[in-house]
């Protein structure tokens, strides 16, 4: 399949409608082939990107008993606040969509801080008291949550250009924005630990909102799945310490009826380091925004991409009943 297309999303600002048309093309080309596709200019500055990673890793450092008061309840309720080492089992999450059964023992060897909408009052944040971290963390990560709602609904307007929708086909059905922004942080792990088959950064899975924004380290070990050799997956190699990932979910599959079909990955062993037999792989900290349909908005297939006559493949559910679905294979007590 070979690496990934790298896009200039400069391109769909442009007075050009040529411009525009070729972008939106070129978005929708790589997205159809891969599930992924990576973005350069898309708008969030370059200061900001450093700025997340260096609150991401503070973050991570605050003291134990200040991480478990703002701690998710595992739960299909939405992410907020911290969850643990092995809170969310990716495993069983894509297990359970792909009718396989997967060991509960699988371990996601990652912990990370979930956060949504500032104006989400019945799934509110938790956040750190400023007693014990920076009080700039909130207003920051309001900030930038903000920045990448634009983002997204940049790309969305793309996706509708693209295939001829009426404006408002994508954007509209994701508000009320029910989005979330995490920081996610990788410990320090044991590289026969991987290799014995029972832990991973994060196990092969789909994605559950619409698309996903990632921003990610050096460290590497973002892999996606080859569509050309299912069984097979292509590491995702940083370029850019501005680059965004860009990929497909569960709920733009099931709108565009598997037209676009959502994009399988995994974080693992970094390729630079998969000759090693002993030793160990570095922190990782990635920063991902996934953009999610309002509650009430169906998930089910739009009209647009079901054939007439034909039955659509997905049922007609909100997007809250289809996440709090999904996320109950995700997260258990414990």
């Amino acid at each position: 399949m070979g690496s990934i297309p790298t896009l200039d999303v400069s391109l769909f600002h442009s007075e050009s409608t040529a411009d525009r048309k070729q972008y939106a093309s070129a978005l929708v080309n790589s997205l159809t082939k891969h599930g992924f596709v990576k973005l350069i200019n898309h708008g969030i500055p370059e200061e900001t990107v450093m700025e997340m990673f260096e609150w991401s890793q503070k973050f991570f450092k605050i003291p134990q008993v200040e991480k478990d008061r703002i701690a998710h309840l595992a739960g299909p309720t939405p992410q907020r606040g911290w969850s643990r080492i092995g809170a969310e089992k990716t495993s069983t999450l894509y297990g359970s969509l792909a009718g396989v059964n997967v060991s509960l023992d699988l371990l996601d060897a990652r912990e990370h801080f979930d956060q949504g909408a500032p104006s989400d009052t019945k799934f509110p944040n938790k956040w750190p008291s400023t007693d014990t971290f920076e009080a700039g963390f909130q207003p920051f990560m309001e900030n930038l949550f903000k920045a990448c709602e634009g983002v997204s609904e940049d790309i969305l307007r793309a996706l509708e250009l693209a295939y001829a929708l009426p404006t408002g086909t994508f954007v509209d059905k994701c508000s009320p924005n029910a989005s979330e922004l995490r920081l996610n942080h990788y410990p320090p792990i044991d590289i026969r630990d991987l290799r014995k088959g029972e832990v991973n950064r994060i196990w092969p899975h789909f994605d559950l909102g619409v698309i996903t924004l990632l921003f990610q380290d050096s460290i590497g070990g973002l892999e996606i799945g080859d569509r050309e050799h299912p069984s097979e997956f292509i590491p995702v190699i940083r370029e850019s310490p501005y680059e965004l990932v860009l990929n497909i979910s569960e709920t733009l599959q099931r709108w565009t009826n598997d037209v676009l079909p959502a994009g399988l990955h995994q974080v693992t062993m970094p390729t630079t380091m998969k000759h090693l037999q002993e030793g160990y792989v570095p922190d990782r900290y990635s920063v991902a925004y996934f953009c999610k349909a309002a509650r009430t908005a169906s998930v089910g297939p739009l009209q647009p991409f079901v054939a007439a006559g034909s039955v659509p493949n997905y049922d007609d559910v909100t997007a809250l009943e289809y996440h709090q679905r999904r996320l109950q294979s995700a997260y258990r007590p414990g």
